[in-house]
């Protein structure tokens, strides 16, 4: 269980904060949002997390149901619980309130593609009904299967999607500062198999924050110099 040594005030805020709000709690939550993850992934994706803290983290959050373990032997991952799926709302609006707060890294490149990747599928909710379906995602060195009901995104790893979207990390860039989809494909930073109308519906919700549509200079920038 989360240590006792927390907050004690009979307040639900509190409450959550006893299971996520140490550091990094939150950070393993959005690297499994998108579906399992092996230990090493998660260590690689999470730059810079010493390894006896994600252990201990991951400990956790395990005995407090939001992650569990799948597989066996070299298997075995990590994937987030209906309960932990719970709390994509929480990440989208921590995104959201976090976004002007960012600044962009000496490199932007280095930034691991799951990352905006997770803040562009989560900023797009609600998504429209249009919309709704099954998907292959794939980006760079990423490959992640998700499903829209009702608006909202989830993982949905066993499915088999009728329609795949590929981006190269240009066509993700477009994305989030606010290209259209078949914008971005007549330039050839994006395919679409299968409903091409139902991955338009898709894609065009997706949108990154004001702030990083501000930057769009600097990240054409930092694209050309890579």
């Amino acid at each position: 269980m989360a240590s006792p040594v927390g907050y004690q005030t009979f307040c639900p805020v509190g409450a959550a904060l006893n299971v996520v709000g140490e550091r990094w709690a939150l950070l393993i939550v959005r690297e499994l949002f998108l579906g399992p993850r092996r230990y090493s992934e998660l260590l690689k994706g999470l730059g810079g997390i010493p390894t006896d803290i994600l252990a201990a983290r991951l400990r956790t959050l395990q005995e407090e149901g939001v992650v569990r373990q799948v597989g066996e032997g070299r298997g075995r991952r990590y994937e987030l619980t209906e309960s932990g799926q719970a709390l994509g709302p929480v990440l989208r609006e921590l995104g959201q309130w976090g976004a002007d707060r960012l600044k962009l890294p000496a490199n932007p490149a280095e930034i691991p593609t799951r990352v905006p990747l997770t803040s562009l599928l989560l900023g797009g909710a609600p998504y429209p009904r249009q919309a709704n379906g099954e998907y292959e995602v794939r980006v760079e060195e990423e490959t992640v299967r998700v499903e829209i009901v009702a608006g909202q995104i989830q993982a949905a790893p066993d499915s088999e999607p009728d329609t795949t979207i590929e981006l190269n990390r240009s066509g993700m860039r477009a994305l989030i500062v606010g290209a259209r989809a078949p914008e971005i494909e007549q330039v050839g930073d994006l395919s679409i198999q299968g409903n091409r109308r139902r991955a338009h519906a898709f894609l065009n919700t997706l949108t990154g924050p004001p702030r990083l549509a501000a930057l769009r200079q600097q990240l054409e920038a930092a694209a050309a110099d890579t």
